[in-house]
């Protein structure tokens, strides 16, 4: 647009010129107007070189646009695949707890379970000890028993029992 503008005036700068001398005004003024046109040319020429790298920076800008926006783009398909293991890894942790906790359940189950097994093993050797010296009381009564059988036994032997008149 600022270049059309350059140009517009640049052709009226040039009419303009052309009427003057077509008035027949004096040289001076024509020189006037001839070094306005000069100067208007050359501004002219400057905007259009100024346009020009104004259209190269804004097709580069497009273009880094372009190029950032595609970066953007991957960044966030990036991210979303983060989130989506991030919430694949917590699903995995949360599993693990719940496994982590039965297991640990289980374990105190278990150790309940050892602790009454090793009470009721207890109480067994403490029944089988006090049987065992129950026994040995019982084997030392007998053989006293016997003892005193044997012994009844050898005066019965020597005296036979008389039975007594009636």
């Amino acid at each position: 647009m600022n270049g059309r503008k350059v140009i517009l005036k640049f052709l009226f700068l040039l009419l303009s010129l052309l009427l003057l001398a077509g008035c027949k005004e004096s040289a001076k003024e024509t020189d006037k107007a001839v070094a306005e046109a000069e100067k208007a040319k050359t501004e002219s020429a400057r905007v259009k070189a100024v346009l020009r790298q104004t259209q190269i920076e804004r097709d580069e800008l497009e273009k880094n646009i372009a190029e950032i926006s595609a970066e953007l783009e991957n960044a966030r398909s990036q991210f979303a695949a983060v989130m989506q293991t991030q919430e694949e890894l917590q699903n995995q942790v949360n599993g693990l707890i719940i496994q982590r906790d039965a297991a640990l359940a289980k374990a105190r189950e278990a150790q309940a379970m050892v602790e009454e097994l090793t009470n009721q093993l207890n109480e067994k050797t403490k029944e089988i000890e006090e049987l065992e010296v129950w026994s040995k009381e019982m084997m030392a009564t007998l053989q006293q028993l016997q003892g005193q059988t044997e012994k009844t036994g050898e005066h019965a032997t020597e005296k036979p029992h008389e039975e007594p008149n009636e």
